[in-house]
């Protein structure tokens, strides 16, 4: 096994944090979202200035490392002094000089412990510092600091003083214990200074009796048949042992949710307490609200394989059984079984038969390729972006290679190959055919695996649209896995599709419940309320989505829900742009370009289309050439002599994706789009209608409306608005509430606009 390259060095580590960030992100997301970038902003450049280097950002908080114990208190200072004043951006800072050892993945060390622990206890705008930290700057005639005695630091077992640094009017945090009375190493505040401290003790004591923080839980109140999985420490601290520990997290995780008396949070919620600052017990109660966590470790040598398990009742940080496992890597699977049963038994959750051979199944003999599905577990297993779904497809046709019996490794294999047809990446019956084939496969192999009817209810949702035989394959799922929040995931996704929504809230809602902090599930949830037209809602929870996944996903169903709640291009094209800051002038160029062309800002509106690096644009709804779309922008400036030559590459374009792929309704509909364009109204009303055949409404509730509403753009383009009232009528009822912002901007809509048919889609 190969060793991380790594290096120690003796440093002056600084760990921040923003006081009340959790609090804010409840109340006030947007906020909370641009402090971390404006943080980043003004704090970057001040430790480059001051030497000092950026080792990571973890949340909310940022870990730097200087050469000197007096240049990391300088800069800390000059960090304090540059955001005092910016509303809701309150930092608290902590200083202390020990080791640092830099892997690959990884910044380590007593040291960074030890810094976070001394920030915990440092005031709101203030710097503490360690003793080892005061001992260096001591000399130095321009630092001031006052002692706060010997607080108790959690996981540091020999205390040690703590100081504040008091330059600048920086506060002083609560006394902790005996303080020195003499200069020896503290350097005194003025009485005043002393006074002002005091009253803001007083103050925060008053506010901590009266007022309790918003969507805090009842501990005593929590279901007790309820636990939570923490992250597994890794001591091997390599990526291989990390992918193991963080793999095995996910099995226990998956083991214990075929207990049918257990609640079990998801790993994807538990993934927050990674690591050493990890909060207590009881906070973590509240915020997953379980009644037990378990916490492990693990320790992984070649085949030699050590395990630390202790469950704790987390409402009361009280340890309930503990358990240490040496053995071989082979024996996984019956630690995995004696962990599940012991936790049930301490639980007074009993077992059924089904249950307990449920747990003690053996995926596979083959520890090799159990390895490698570790990794795939760790990563997810349903995907629709191509990075994504080609790295889990290399991985599981290795396990395959590995163990040809592998059920869930062929499942996983046949979702990859569903995340590429339903993506629209590859829409063919070539695709579709190798899902079948690996679907048959893991069904032969073991139809007692959860996994397995996961596979299953994919290919009937994603691949054949035949919902209600989806929702039974998830239902078996669901009942070998009843607190496996994927299950329900999968249900609501069908619900939802079917057009059933207030059922796929009420799954959403269930789902969050197993799985708290999942920025799936909220993403999700928010593109559900746009669907259904509640578009403040959407953007509530896209907001949260955001706070836990800052991906050009989450940002784009923003811009469609501000998009399609004002009306106008202008709102969604200024947080647009503030997106792009954030993740790149890169994405949301198609939108940029539909926003600039209804702004009638058309020479932006050409260079948002140049700067498109797909050709064609491909969503699920839509295939766009970017000759199309620079089609569109000549039509609407009137320059038909330009318009031209721009429909007739992109109908070339189109032509050649319809001979690789003729069933394709997004080509097909686009393709009539164009032939109406240039006046051929045959072409255009037969490519339209079949595509309106390939993907009918009774096939997707959400989709295929996407793909029909565009045939009104044909018949408008061939000037038969009649026939376009009697499509609208069609659709009048049905969840158009993602193309709602472009029906409302697009000029192509003007002759329909006053009709009622239009008006009740658009919600006027």
């Amino acid at each position: 096994m190969d060793t991380p390259q790594h290096t120690r060095r003796l440093a002056a580590i600084v760990f921040t944090d923003i006081v009340g960030f959790s609090k804010l992100t409840e109340g006030d997301e947007v906020t909370a979202l641009e402090l971390l970038a404006m943080q980043k902003q003004i704090v970057q450049p001040l430790v480059q200035e001051s030497g000092g280097q950026w080792l990571k950002e973890m949340g909310d908080g940022l870990l730097l490392s200087f050469p000197s114990s007096y240049d990391a208190v300088r800069c800390a200072i000059r960090i304090q002094k540059a955001v005092d004043g910016i509303n809701h951006l309150v930092l608290r800072i902590g200083i202390h000089q020990g080791d640092v050892v830099q892997t690959e993945t990884d910044v380590l060390g007593s040291g960074v412990n030890i810094a976070s622990r001394v920030e915990s206890v440092a005031p709101p705008g203030g710097v503490a510092v360690s003793d080892k930290v005061q001992r260096d700057i001591a000399h130095h005639a321009d630092l001031f600091t006052q002692s706060i005695g010997f607080p108790k630091l959690k996981g540091i077992g020999d205390g040690f003083e703590v100081f504040c640094v008091t330059n600048d009017g920086l506060p002083v945090g609560r006394s902790h214990g005996k303080v020195e009375d003499s200069d020896r190493l503290a350097k005194r505040k003025s009485p005043v200074l002393f006074v002002a401290a005091a009253a803001a003790i007083v103050l925060a004591v008053v506010a901590a009796f009266y007022f309790k923080p918003s969507g805090s839980v009842e501990l005593s109140a929590i279901p007790s048949k309820s636990i939570a999985v923490l992250p597994f420490d890794n001591f091997a601290k390599g990526e291989a042992d990390d992918n193991f520990a963080n793999g095995l997290t996910e099995v226990i995780t998956a083991t214990l949710s075929k207990i049918g008396a257990l609640k079990v949070i998801s790993r994807t919620s538990v993934m927050a307490f990674k690591g050493d600052n990890r909060p207590t017990s009881p906070e973590i109660a509240g915020k997953l609200n379980v009644a037990h966590v378990l916490e492990g470790s693990v320790q992984r040598a070649g085949e030699q394989v050590r395990i630390v398990v202790q469950l704790i009742d987390a409402r009361e940080d009280r340890h309930l059984w503990s358990e240490t496992f040496d053995g071989k890597f082979s024996e996984l699977f019956d630690v995995q079984t004696r962990v599940a049963t012991n936790i049930a038994g301490y639980l007074e959750a009993t077992l059924t038969q089904q249950e307990q051979a449920r747990i003690a199944r053996k995926p596979t003999q083959n520890m090799a390729a159990y390895d490698h599905y570790l990794v795939l577990l760790q990563r997810g297993i349903v995907h629709i972006a191509k990075r994504e779904l080609d790295t889990n497809l290399a991985l599981a046709e290795k396990v395959v290679q590995l163990d040809e019996n592998f059920a869930e490794a062929h499942a996983i294999i046949a979702l990859c190959h569903l995340g590429y047809y339903w993506s629209g990446i590859d829409q063919t019956d070539a695709r579709l055919a190798l899902a079948k084939a690996s679907v048959e496969r893991a069904i032969k192999l073991a139809p007692e695996a959860a996994m397995v009817h996961t596979a299953k209810g994919y290919l009937h949702y994603w691949g054949l649209g035949e919902f209600d035989k989806a929702l039974v394959e998830f239902g078996l799922a669901r009942d070998m896995e009843p607190s496996a929040s994927q299950h329900i995931e999968d249900i609501a996704w069908v619900q939802r599709a079917k057009g059933d929504l207030p059922l796929a809230f009420a799954s959403m809602d269930k789902a969050l419940e197993l799985n708290p902090q999942s920025d799936l599930i909220l993403r999700e949830m928010g593109f559900t309320h746009i669907v259904a037209t509640n578009f403040d809602r959407a953007i509530e929870i896209l907001d949260r989505a955001i706070l836990l996944n800052d991906s050009a996903d989450y940002y784009g169903l923003k811009i469609d829900a501000i998009w399609a709640r004002d009306g106008t291009p202008g709102t969604a094209l200024s947080f647009l742009k503030k997106a792009q800051g954030i993740v790149g002038r890169d994405k949301y160029l198609i939108h940029e370009h539909r926003f600039e062309l209804a702004r009638g800002n058309y020479s932006a509106s050409l260079k948002a289309v140049e700067s498109i690096k797909q050709d064609p644009f491909l969503s699920q709804s839509r295939v766009i050439p970017k000759a199309l779309a620079r089609a569109f922008v000549y039509k609407r400036m009137g320059e038909q002599e330009k318009m031209r030559p721009e429909l007739e590459s992109a109908l070339g374009m189109l032509k050649r994706m319809a001979n690789e792929n003729p069933i394709d309704p997004r080509v097909q509909m686009n393709m009539g789009l164009v032939y109406a364009m240039l006046g051929d109204a045959e072409q255009a009303l037969m490519r339209g209608r079949q595509a309106m055949a390939l993907y009918p409404l009774a096939k997707n509730a959400v989709n295929a409306q996407r793909i029909h509403i565009q045939m009104g753009l044909i018949y408008l383009q061939l000037g038969q608005a009649d026939q376009c009232i009697e499509l609208l009528h069609a659709l009048k009822d049905k969840p158009l509430g993602m193309e709602i912002g472009e029906l409302k901007t697009d000029a192509a809509w003007d002759p329909v606009r006053d009709h009622a048919a239009f008006k009740s889609i658009v919600g006027e």
